[in-house]
């Protein structure tokens, strides 16, 4: 079989490379320092340190157990790290707040609530009016395309729109950063799609930032500006790339030199030698079909 000649992942045109530039030239926004975080004698985050710029989308991906929802949900305030910190705008993250939104894999919309209330629900407990929450909210539903079922119980919408109002529930508080733990995961392959392309035009339009969990490679390349690859064993950053795919993003690019590029760099970080060594399964035959399959 014909080996492609790939670029280098480290290639970037003029044009990325100023986007880059532009990018780092933005406000740290988020600052990770030193995180560890051990359960019992296992330690599923070592020294993880980075940061992230302003409305930079950035993926995290890497083999189960090496700690990707971990890291989300110490910056969501969700769990507490072992030792280091994490500065928000330059304040300790130590609790859940407002300033950064959350949208889970699992659909977690409040079933008893149309999509305007589950909308309207952050912004009336953070002590808005009703009138004043319910005008916010429709810019938010409107903004993800659902106004025609903004009286909707979740009950009646699609696993895709589903997570579009657990979106807008995320944005309507403004947060400066939006943490999103696979959220596409649960999605049939087209409307998972779909979902990125709407996630991609939603984030154009809105002054957030964005960290992006994923187990798929093609959906991190899509989506990202940089991509944030966690290790096992002990877990530890093994490479932040820099995408060296062009914006505005396409499916077109999929089979392009740099988004190949990228993937192949990808898949030796995450299944490389360590997978190659892994411990074969035993033999066992469990039924006789009387005819071999390979």
């Amino acid at each position: 079989m014909q080996t492609l000649n790939l670029p280098s992942h480290l290639d970037q045109s003029p044009e990325v490379a100023a986007r880059f530039s532009k990018l780092k030239s933005r406000p740290v926004i988020l600052d990770v320092n030193h995180l560890n975080k051990t359960f019992h004698t296992h330690t599923t985050l070592n020294d993880i340190s980075l940061q992230v710029f302003r409305r930079e989308f950035m993926c995290v991906v890497g083999p189960s157990g090496c700690g990707k929802s971990t890291l989300i949900r110490i910056i969501a305030g969700l769990e507490t790290p072992t030792s280091g910190d994490v500065l928000l705008e330059g304040t300790q993250v130590s609790a859940p707040g407002s300033d950064r939104g959350m949208v889970f894999q699992g659909y977690t919309l409040f079933p008893w609530l149309t999509v305007k209330k589950n909308v309207m629900f952050g912004l009336e407990i953070g002590g808005r009016s009703s009138t004043e929450s319910e005008s916010e909210a429709r810019q938010w539903i409107d903004l993800v395309g659902l106004s025609k079922f903004e009286n909707s119980y979740p009950h009646e919408l699609s696993g895709g729109m589903k997570q579009r109002v657990a979106i807008a529930r995320a944005l309507a508080n403004n947060p400066r950063i939006l943490l999103m733990d696979e959220p596409f995961g649960a999605l049939d392959a087209q409307t998972r799609c779909k979902m990125q392309s709407y996630l991609l035009e939603i984030w154009k339009r809105v002054d957030v930032t964005i960290m992006f969990v994923t187990h798929d490679l093609d959906e991190a390349i899509y989506l990202s500006d940089r991509i944030l690859v966690l290790g096992t064993n002990p877990s530890r950053i093994m490479e932040v790339i820099e995408v060296p795919v062009p914006r505005p993003r396409s499916s077109s690019q999929f089979l392009s030199p740099e988004f190949l590029a990228t993937k192949a760099r990808l898949e030796e970080l995450i299944h490389g030698p360590e997978e190659a060594e892994a411990m074969p399964l035993p033999k066992i035959r469990l039924t006789h079909a009387g005819d071999d399959v390979e």
